[in-house]
């Protein structure tokens, strides 16, 4: 039986198991606050002028702040417990925005949103057989992620042309957010920080450019 409380130490800034032994790892959380509250400014923004509410959206904006307190809760007590906070929020955002846009952007139909987990669920497996859970220091687990932000990125632009820009530039955004995550406990003799704080800070980006994206390339053209 797994023991949840069990100490972890996945990362170069983590020394032991005390509560600030990641402080950049920690601190770097920020990102994904930042990007909700920028995200939340937006909506706001857009609901006052439209005068309508999308609860999806007030949602997607929800899951964008529990990551970051997850992840913050991963860096600082970094137990078993901890890690599902971190990626719990991750995984549920993922369902909730392929569900959002496919809704969106391809057809307001209940079967779609299922459709799109299956499709999601069965390259995440397809990915998982050349690409192990250990692979590239754990980060192959969102290759199927990348895969799927390049290909709604790219139908977003082929639709809506200059509306879906946020999107298609959270691709190479995820892209090189991965590739620093990937090398951190390789630097660490090197770089002892090591470089998973660029994760944080480039995916708070990332999710700012989808939510913001899906918003312009959808709701918002249908409002104007």
């Amino acid at each position: 039986m797994a023991d949840w409380s069990e100490p972890l130490d996945n990362y170069c800034e983590r020394t032991d198991a005390t509560f600030l032994s990641e402080p950049l790892n920690a601190v770097t959380n920020l990102a994904f606050i930042i990007a909700f509250v920028a995200g939340w400014y937006y909506y706001q923004n857009y609901q006052e002028k439209s005068g309508r509410k999308h609860w999806e959206f007030v949602l997607l904006l929800g899951l964008i702040c529990t990551i970051g307190i997850g992840s913050f809760l991963f860096h600082t007590f970094a137990t078993r417990w901890a890690l599902l906070t971190d990626s719990g929020p991750i995984t549920i955002f993922q369902f909730v925005y392929m569900g959002v846009f496919c809704w969106h952007m391809i057809m307001p139909r209940w079967w779609i949103v299922p459709v799109s987990w299956a499709a999601f669920v069965v390259v995440t497996i397809l990915l998982a057989i050349p690409f192990p859970a250990d692979y590239a220091n754990g980060s192959s687990g969102y290759f199927s992620s990348m895969f799927f932000i390049a290909l709604l990125g790219g139908y977003a632009y082929y639709r809506e042309g200059e509306r879906a820009y946020f999107i298609l530039a959270a691709a190479p955004l995820f892209a090189i957010s991965i590739f620093f995550r990937s090398i951190d406990e390789n630097i660490c003799d090197s770089f002892s920080l090591g470089t998973h704080f660029v994760w944080h800070t480039l995916n708070g980006g990332m999710l700012y450019c989808l939510f913001v994206g899906l918003m312009k390339s959808s709701i918002e053209k249908e409002s104007s």
